[in-house]
């Protein structure tokens, strides 16, 4: 597809019409070690210099910064050691003299600060040592040192993943295939999981008719209905593993802080009642609704082609939980090489602000009788691993177009 017309397609709620079915520009992964150092905890130094250096390092990638609170504050050579951070004397920032070339952490040791010079004096306290950093074993960043750790190490989610929902809605009497995609990256510690980076990466509905959007409404929605908090768990039982995500509530075309139901997006409420105590925008009740694309009309702007033709501008409310059951377990992997699918459910609502009437303001509701799926594709434990490199771009819009091209649209 072309750059411009490329049909680039939005998580939109995973039916064809006025849906009851589901779900900055730049965001690299948070997944590394650190910046300069390996996946496994590795030895940072401390800012030493003037007296005899102190041990200064955490477990993890951010070990060793320099003294004087910033990397170029150091000065001496500072000693490599492995530790609790601790002060180093070292020579104070300002002071008079022309020292050693101070160093906050040997790269290649897994520091997480570059390594830095500076002028020092012969004594003086030279800052603290090395600082607990992100890393650790595990796979995954943790936080002050602490690596992530899945209680199983062949059920262990923490890492970069990439996702397509498929779901299925009857819309004009005819079943609707929805394919939404999405950019993840899981923390795991024990059994439970948390998502720590998202971004939906589009649909396509495939059926009578096919719905997409434009590059330009993919940008637009890249930064919101973000997933980032989401809990999960994954355990194993049976000599499988069992995977269970609470609900995420996402709102399209309107203020989302205003129409989803609780903060933490995991209500269990039925869209039934939602409607009733938060009503959608409507086109001769707008307020609340936003203009998207910034193309002089509320809304999300969804193309449509095939049983009937046109721009359908909408706002959307739905949630989506994903699970595991019979027929859908997830086989124990340290790895992963094989793609995973698992169950999906959802539920939402849709409001058609323009056209008035028309094919293009028919609504559809989730299929009783599909088995809607999630399937989940593992990059890696960190952007090191080399699945990661041809999907994950600096752009997120251009990972986006990738996912897409990897999880081809499929219907059930």
């Amino acid at each position: 597809m072309g750059v411009t017309q490329r049909n680039v397609l939005l998580l939109v709620c995973a039916g064809l019409f006025g849906c009851k079915s589901p779900n900055d520009m730049v965001l690299q992964p948070n997944l590394e070690s650190g910046s300069g150092g390996a996946r496994t905890p590795a030895a940072g130094a401390a800012a030493g210099g003037g007296a005899t250096p102190a041990p200064g390092s955490g477990s993890g990638a951010d070990a060793g910064r320099g003294g004087g609170s910033t990397p170029a504050a150091a000065s001496g050579t500072g000693g490599s050691s492995v530790g609790q951070p601790s002060a180093g004397k070292g020579g104070a920032p300002a002071s008079a003299g022309t020292g050693g070339a101070g160093t906050g952490g040997t790269p290649a040791a897994g520091s997480g600060g570059a390594s830095a010079s500076g002028t020092g004096g012969t004594s003086g306290e030279g800052g603290s040592g090395g600082m607990s950093g992100q890393g650790g074993s595990g796979g995954m960043a943790g936080e002050g040192g602490t690596a992530n750790m899945a209680q199983d190490a062949d059920c262990d989610f923490n890492g970069i993943w990439i996702a397509k929902q498929v779901t299925v809605s009857e819309a004009l009497t005819l079943p609707q295939s929805s394919n939404n995609w999405y950019y993840l990256e899981f923390k795991q510690n024990g059994t439970n999981v948390e998502v720590s980076k998202h971004f939906d990466c589009g649909i396509e509905v495939r059926g009578s008719a096919t719905v997409t959007v434009s590059k330009s409404t993919l940008m637009a929605l890249l930064s919101h209905n973000v997933q980032t908090g989401r809990k999960a768990t994954l355990k194993k039982e049976g000599g499988k593993c069992v995977f269970e995500a609470a609900r995420f509530w996402s709102i399209r075309g309107a203020d989302e802080a205003r129409f989803v139901p609780n903060a933490t997006r995991d209500s269990t409420d039925n869209i039934d009642q939602l409607a009733r105590t938060k009503p959608l925008p409507t086109r001769t009740m707008s307020d609340g609704a936003i203009d998207t694309e910034n193309d002089g009309k509320l809304g999300v702007a969804f193309q449509v082609t095939g049983i009937a033709t046109g721009t359908r501008n909408a706002v959307q409310r739905d949630w989506t939980r994903w699970f595991t059951e019979s027929g859908f377990e997830i086989t124990p992997s340290t790895d992963w090489k094989s793609d995973l699918k698992i169950r999906a459910d959802f539920d939402n609502e849709e409001s058609v602000l323009d056209p008035a009437d028309g094919l293009l303001t028919s609504g559809s509701n989730p299929s009783a009788t599909a088995k809607h799926i999630l399937r989940l594709r593992f990059l890696g434990r960190d952007k090191s691993d080399p699945r990661v490199s041809p999907i994950v771009k600096a752009a997120d819009v251009d990972t986006c177009f990738a996912i897409q091209d990897a999880l081809k649209v499929e219907e059930l």
